[in-house]
């Protein structure tokens, strides 16, 4: 993961370092771990009891954040696509290109929104289809 940091510019590097500890500081059942998420090699994981919770990665055109939370509860999806004109919003995915798209203080709401929705059903839907 070192080199993929690396790769990226040094505003590119700044988002994605504020972003992970913002995570990790906003939601305390997440664990980071680091691999792949659809079609980036490189993404940064987060996990809630072993569960695919939300990804991070920056691709060659853009960031995406990837939320099952929001694919799982429609009024996530709803309050970050009423709050943010610029983001590419998806079932659940947010794109964006440039770090004014997604500003810090509104992807802190939306996390915040994130970890106090109930992630218990899909966690039990992983964990029973082992």
């Amino acid at each position: 993961m070192t080199a993929f940091l690396s790769d990226l510019s040094k505003e590119e590097k700044n988002i994605i370092q504020q972003m992970r500890a913002m995570i990790l500081r906003t939601d305390s059942n997440v664990k980071e771990e680091t691999g792949a998420i659809m079609r980036s090699k490189n993404s940064f994981i987060y996990k809630e009891q072993g569960v695919f919770k939300y990804g991070l990665s920056k691709t060659k055109n853009h960031f995406s954040f990837h939320s099952m939370v929001m694919y799982a509860h429609d009024d996530v999806r709803h309050f970050i696509a009423k709050q943010a004109k610029h983001l590419k919003i998806q079932k659940g995915c947010i794109s964006f290109k440039e770090a004014e798209d997604f500003p810090l203080p509104l992807f802190q709401a939306f996390l915040r929104f994130s970890a106090s929705a109930d992630f218990s059903e899909v966690i039990n839907h992983y964990k029973n289809k082992k």
